[in-house]
């Protein structure tokens, strides 16, 4: 199941594989959800928590979880247009179900995939795609209702990473699968809505490193990610992105756990 927005960072290209190399787990959390294109790819879980700073974000997937044929008919009726994306930007919706609808909006036809001011993306060479824009438009609503389905057992928070981290990795039948803001030196811009410093990253190793959880976290190679999990397992996955510095990248995801083999990843080491 794909997810029914872009999102700056999303897994989808890989969510396949992420979900292929967890371990074993009765409860299921994601600190930084972004677009859950890794919970939509895998199984219930018997408990499932996903959480993001961003209230207007949250406030998305909250309505599509409780409200979705209403979000639903609203999303039918906006059009792929740039006026459409200009009034959307200023995410001032005065009903929830209308802060849910420009999140939508500046998610699905905005070029940077966040919840910034952008551009409109918008295609002009026919033999650069296999559609038209409002193709891509109908292909984002049809994700709605599978989604919302999906959401129906999961519980949303809206609190600080570490407060999640914590709490949620006291026990260990749960996974925590840990997609941050990734490490500067190690992308391009800074396109995140709550950007995480050096200082940021350190606080937030020192808490997964305590868990007694099992830890998937998802980043490019850096040095500091070197220094701060040394001893942990790895797996490289090769990917393509518009975020690192060179396109093709090699995703890496450090784990407190053995992880699963499965068929795509390149190298697994101790």
């Amino acid at each position: 199941m794909k997810s029914p927005v872009q999102y700056f960072g999303a897994k989808q290209q890989i969510a396949e594989q992420l979900v292929a190399l967890m371990p074993s787990h009765m409860g299921y959390i994601e600190p930084y959800a972004g677009s859950l294109s890794v919970l939509l790819a895998k199984p219930e879980s018997k408990i499932e928590v996903v959480n993001d700073l961003d209230s207007r974000l949250m406030t998305f997937w909250r309505v599509l979880r409780d409200s979705p044929e209403e979000l639903l008919h609203v999303a039918e009726f906006t059009p792929h247009s740039r006026a459409e994306l200009e009034g959307a930007a200023a995410l001032d919706g005065e009903t929830d179900l209308e802060l849910a609808r420009q999140v939508w909006v500046l998610l699905t036809q905005g070029r940077s995939r966040t919840m910034k001011r952008t551009g409109w993306r918008f295609y002009v060479d026919p033999r650069g795609t296999n559609g038209s824009f409002s193709t891509y438009m109908r292909a984002y609503r049809s994700r709605l209702l599978p989604a919302a389905e999906r959401l129906q057992n999961v519980s949303l928070e809206c609190r600080p990473a570490l407060e999640v981290i914590d709490k949620y990795g006291a026990h260990e039948d749960n996974l925590l699968y840990v997609d941050p803001p990734y490490v500067h030196s190690s992308r391009r811009g800074a396109r995140y809505t709550h950007e995480m410093t050096e200082s940021d990253h350190r606080d937030m190793a020192g808490s997964l490193r305590a868990c007694a959880a099992t830890v998937m976290l998802s980043g490019y190679a850096s040095e500091l990610y070197d220094e701060l999990f040394a001893d942990w397992y790895q797996v490289q996955i090769s990917a393509r992105s518009d975020n690192a510095i060179d396109r093709d990248v090699v995703e890496v995801v450090w784990s407190n756990r053995p992880l699963g083999d499965f068929l795509w990843h390149e190298e697994v080491s101790a």
